[in-house]
């Protein structure tokens, strides 16, 4: 069990701590769900059975729903879990005022979305987002969403634009912190997370079963799980402190999964390509963005991951709904493609074994002639339109 160290750790409040256990908590959800959609021999499939359980626990600490109703929202996970996606409208009206509209994209595309309200306002469909905002570096409690963020104008008053617009989802309300694509790799430096004594027992038995796990496993990449819900568990020392009661928003809400990925260019234009190991065909590194992380950071973990390089982003773009193509993709359906540099010219690549074995710089050119992973043949002429100024 962790020391009560309240000395070592400092104050925080019984609201900033609850809403810091519903964050690990969909976090731990993530992990039982996407371990679950990756698939695991019987006896680790029944470890994340019994992870998911603890971490509908652990929202039940704080969340006034019943467990046995938690339990039921989090055993209905069938798909892999990210930040989920959704836009942030912000309308000017004729007559001055200013409205705003949050909303998950758990129904309809996102072109279908920016095409019907704008219809509605009579407004020009917006091409590009603005901004980025996000709840978890927002510490709102609900399931972690990012927001694309569109401005819109209308020639209708206030008022009318109010009767047509469409509500938003309550538990999105609040300040949100809203950055711009090319600084979406924001990463908040969390201090260590104090948790009350029922919490810290159920944290206990979250970091015997990841123990367990492994002494068991071989998979690196659930062995890589396991390390990061130990390290979670590590982090959370037992303090005295009472939890308020937060509701932790619409806990059934379909995720809509997400990836993110990396268009990485040189001093001379070039995009640099790898060549997957599972299809042996190229493509940008990339991946699933993680519950907890902001989806520009996941864009540089994934770079990193594959190349060993450290990258900046330097825009977004696109944010691709599969849905709004013929590509339609079940497993991952969003991604949303940044464009970065190297943040040090002379950095060696590193190739991950395991996703990549080979890599080039190519231009516009070469990429036509290349056999693309699916997607990329619509992403990276986007990436190299953006880079170019032509977007």
């Amino acid at each position: 069990m962790a020391p009560n160290r309240p000395a070592e750790r400092g104050t925080v409040s019984g609201q900033s701590a609850a809403v810091g256990l519903a964050r690990l908590a969909g976090m731990l959800r993530a992990e039982a769900a996407n371990g679950l959609y990756w698939g695991a021999d019987p006896e680790e499939e029944a470890r994340l059975h019994r992870l998911r359980e603890h971490a509908a626990a652990l929202t039940a600490q704080i969340d006034p729903r019943p467990l046995d109703r938690i339990r039921a929202i989090y055993a209905a996970d069938t798909g892999l879990r990210t930040p989920m996606p959704g836009t942030e409208l912000r309308v000017t009206c004729a007559d001055g005022t200013r409205l705003v509209r949050r909303s998950r994209l758990d129904s309809g595309t996102l072109g279908q979305r920016l095409e019907t309200v704008a219809a509605a306002l009579g407004a020009a469909v917006p091409r590009d987002p603005v901004g980025i905002a996000d709840t978890d570096l927002s510490d709102l409690p609900c399931p972690h969403t990012y927001l694309l963020v569109y401005e819109l104008a209308t020639g209708l008053d206030g008022e009318a634009a109010e009767a047509v617009l469409e509500p938003g989802d309550a538990d999105l309300d609040g300040h949100l912190l809203t950055l711009a694509p090319e600084a979406g790799a924001f990463q908040r430096d969390r201090k260590p997370l104090p948790v009350a004594p029922a919490a810290r027992a159920i944290l206990d038995a979250v970091a015997a079963l990841a123990e367990e796990s492994l002494s068991a496993v071989t998979n690196p990449y659930e062995r890589e799980r396991q390390h990061r819900i130990a390290a979670w568990c590590e982090d959370a020392y037992e303090a005295d402190l009472a939890y308020p009661e937060v509701h932790c928003g619409d806990l059934a809400a379909a995720c809509v999964a997400t990836g993110a990925d990396a268009a990485i260019f040189d001093e001379a234009g070039r995009l640099l390509v790898i060549r997957r190991t599972d299809t042996g065909q190229w493509a940008v590194p990339g991946g699933a963005a993680e519950v907890g992380e902001p989806v520009g950071l996941a864009a540089v973990r994934e770079a990193a991951e594959e190349t060993g390089l450290d990258v900046e982003l330097t825009g977004l773009a696109w944010a691709f709904d599969k849905r709004d193509t013929s590509l339609g993709d079940s497993r991952m359906p969003m991604i949303m493609s940044f464009t970065a540099r190297m943040a040090r010219p002379d950095q060696p690549i590193r190739l991950a074994e395991l996703e990549a074995s080979d890599s080039r710089w190519i231009t516009r050119e070469e990429s036509e002639e290349l056999d693309l992973f699916r997607g990329h043949e619509l992403r990276i002429p986007f990436a190299f339109a953006r880079h170019g100024g032509e977007r």
